[in-house]
């Protein structure tokens, strides 16, 4: 006998034990973003090729599942969100009210190696605020961050930076583009190796000059506020930097006055994120119980990326982030807090024999009726096999329905944790999930 074949390298399938649990994680956010008036969005799964092509580098672009239709077009899986969100911002901007509030979830594709927690199909969860240029729309996402956090039941902490405070370190240190990436890279590693090993890695890299002036910089302390203030002090006064200093500022005074202090956000110099795209604020989640996981949400404002996506057509301000619902789900995998669930259902309702079987179709319809996942076995099997059924889903209640229960007018219903049973009346055994 042939064996079945699983997947292809780099692709999953998700049986219900771990995508029920995942698709409640997505759904809590969900509602958090929701409460912030985001709207959710879908795009095709296939792209042209041309609204891909040239939007990732050279190395991304290798990486892009591309391919000829059957009419002979050239087409891609999307490699992201972000540029689907561009196309859609450029094709129905006289449509869209701004600022534009949007949310993602969506698979997208890479041709990348497989390798321990990196997959050729995986799943990202994007929000954007696109059309807004303001102090408020970055603290709202800050906010959001933290609170879909707070709805998972997870502590965690939002590290905030300004890639305009990285610039006019790079600035000063006369360093070009590619040298400056590759310091970002290094003092990105702070929270990782440590100051000293950075400063370290730096010092063989740049040499004394640069590793003094990081020096300086890694060594600003106190409070958000007080940090903020004290990089002028190190960076000068370049306008760019004013800009980063003033809207941080402005971000940490709305964050505070509304409830999110250092408990929950802190100014971190070190965060430089690994895109080149980023404009403005950068911001990256870290779960307090579990740091070394990395981050589980991350972002910041990107400007001038909507006008580059969409070659030019549109040009809007935009700051967004995203969840990697991988990793995060991981995590709270480790802290406990994903439920074991192999079903929704709540009830599955015996099958006996010589009983009118539309008898346990008006009874299941009065639990669905009632908000109550039920579902009932379809043949009558013995009660072992039935209940094993159950058991094994996970399947808290077992309702039987036999003649005895049919003249009485009650249903028996058996507790599968406690092995408790009792006679109840169809009613009240429904009141009491509602309690």
């Amino acid at each position: 006998m042939t064996k079945t074949k699983g997947p292809m390298s780099g692709f999953r399938d998700f049986l219900a034990s771990e995508l029920i649990p995942r698709q409640r994680m997505i759904e809590t956010i969900k509602k958090v973003y929701e409460s912030y008036g985001f709207l959710p969005l879908d795009t095709p799964a296939i792209e042209r090729f041309e609204t891909l092509t040239g939007k990732y580098g050279e190395e991304g672009e290798k990486l892009i599942y591309q391919f000829e239709d059957h009419g002979g077009r050239k087409v891609a899986l999307r490699y992201d969100l972000t540029v689907p969100l561009a196309r859609v911002v450029a094709q129905y901007k006289d449509e869209l009210v701004l600022p534009y509030k949007r949310y993602q979830v969506g698979n997208v594709w890479r041709g990348e190696s497989p390798q321990a927690g990196r997959y050729r199909e995986f799943l990202q969860f994007d929000a954007d605020i696109v059309g807004a240029k303001s102090s408020l729309a970055d603290s709202e996402i800050v906010m959001m961050m933290a609170d879909a956090m707070q709805a998972l039941g997870v502590g965690a902490l939002i590290s905030v930076n300004d890639r305009r405070i990285l610039d006019a370190l790079s600035e000063k240190l006369g360093l070009d583009s590619d040298a400056s990436r590759k310091l970002f890279l290094i003092i990105d590693k702070t929270s990782k190796l440590g100051k000293d090993k950075v400063l370290e890695e730096i010092k063989i890299e740049f040499g004394d000059k640069v590793s003094e002036l990081v020096l300086q910089f890694l060594s600003i302390s106190g409070s958000s506020e007080e940090k903020i203030d004290k990089i002028r002090e190190v960076l000068g006064s370049s306008v760019a930097l004013l800009e980063g200093i003033s809207n941080l500022g402005e971000v940490f005074s709305i964050l505070k006055k509304s409830g999110y202090g250092e408990n929950l956000v802190v100014f971190d110099p070190t965060i430089a994120r690994g895109l080149d795209y980023y404009t403005g604020i950068i911001y990256e989640t870290y779960l307090l119980d579990l740091p070394e996981i990395g981050s589980v949400c991350s972002g910041g404002r990107f400007d001038k990326l909507i006008s580059l996506l969409s070659d030019g057509k549109v040009d809007l301000p935009a700051v967004g982030t995203s969840v990697g619902v991988d990793r995060l789900f991981s995590a709270l995998e480790k802290l406990g807090k994903v439920e074991k669930v192999r079903t929704n259902s709540k009830v599955l309702v015996v099958n006996f024999s010589g009983i009118d079987p539309s008898n346990y179709s008006l009874l299941v319809k009065k639990f669905r009726a009632a908000g109550i996942a039920a579902e009932v076995y379809y043949d009558s099997s013995k009660l072992d096999k039935q209940f094993k059924y159950a058991d094994s889903l996970g399947i808290p209640w077992v309702v039987m329905f036999g003649e005895d229960e049919i003249k009485k007018g009650l249903i028996k219903v058996k507790d599968l944790e406690t092995g408790d049973q009792k006679l109840v009346n169809l009613e009240d055994f429904i009141s009491s999930f509602k309690k």
